[in-house]
């Protein structure tokens, strides 16, 4: 006989509880094949669940949206930073900087290459030293570098920062609402498993024939899955069918119209 499974996926967990309501709404108060609590608690279970999932999907699409903007403004506060470390590293080998660069940190370790500029923290960190050196040096009576100018230069990297502590937030709220989801994912997984034991109890004492007992579940939106040995066990009945070689195709739609569809789509877990 078919078992049941659970569903794997916020999609069929909302599915599982939609059909179950939906079925609930069609028939009397009477015919309820579980407590009236559970209906109550069905509905909410159903709509705390669906209030979570979307606020989820809402904070994936605002992160993944303000990405796109994060890489842009990344790329160019890099950008600004590195064509200004090297103008400064070029007019430092012609002898136009004076001091040399030593109100720089450790570039002048560097041994004249411009340093790594490949993670936010790298442009951050470097643009702080560039711009209090560049002030620095300015106000000791050096002449000011332009193409990019220092000022050009703070503000790409202003506006990177901004962008930087708005993606963290960003990144924060959609990490609360993942672990809530996994909460909630796993309450409505338990409270899925005992609607449907209420629901199969009750249609044992009524129903007669397992057939029945199946399409009478599954109208509650049970979803149930073949053994590897009843799906042998259907494969063989249809290629045991015997007809006139002219009436073969028209019979062999006709047994795979009656074949049970109840098999579960969702086997796989799914992070959502």
């Amino acid at each position: 006989m078919p078992y049941r499974r659970l569903p794997t996926t916020d999609k069929a967990r909302l599915r599982a509880l939609e059909q179950a309501l939906k079925k609930v709404g069609e028939i009397s108060v009477r015919n309820i094949p579980f407590a009236k609590h559970s209906t109550e608690e069905l509905q909410s279970v159903k709509n705390q669940f669906e209030n979570a999932l979307k606020h989820y999907e809402l904070n994936i699409k605002q992160q993944s949206d303000n990405g796109k903007h994060y890489k842009t403004v990344m790329e160019t506060a890099r950008m600004y930073l590195g064509h200004f470390i090297q103008v400064l590293l070029f007019a430092s080998e012609r002898g136009e900087i004076n001091g040399g660069i030593k109100f720089y940190g450790n570039l002048q370790s560097l041994e004249g290459k411009v340093p790594s500029l490949n993670t936010e923290q790298e442009i951050l960190e470097w643009g702080k030293i560039i711009v209090n050196g560049e002030q620095n040096r300015v106000r000791q009576g050096g002449s000011a570098i332009y193409s990019p100018s220092i000022a050009l230069v703070k503000f790409k990297l202003e506006e990177f920062n901004d962008a930087a502590i708005f993606q963290q937030n960003l990144k924060r709220n959609t990490l609360r609402s993942f672990e809530k989801m996994q909460t909630l994912r796993k309450a409505t997984n338990d409270f899925i498993a005992q609607l449907w034991t209420e629901i199969e109890t009750h249609i044992e004492m009524e129903a007669i024939s397992p057939e029945q007992k199946r399409k009478m579940a599954e109208e509650f939106g049970i979803v149930y899955v073949l053994r590897r040995k009843e799906r042998k066990q259907l494969a063989k009945q249809v290629q045991q069918v015997e007809v006139p070689e002219e009436e073969e195709t028209e019979v062999m739609e006709t047994v795979k119209e009656k074949k049970p569809q109840f098999v579960q789509r969702d086997l796989f877990f799914e992070l959502n």
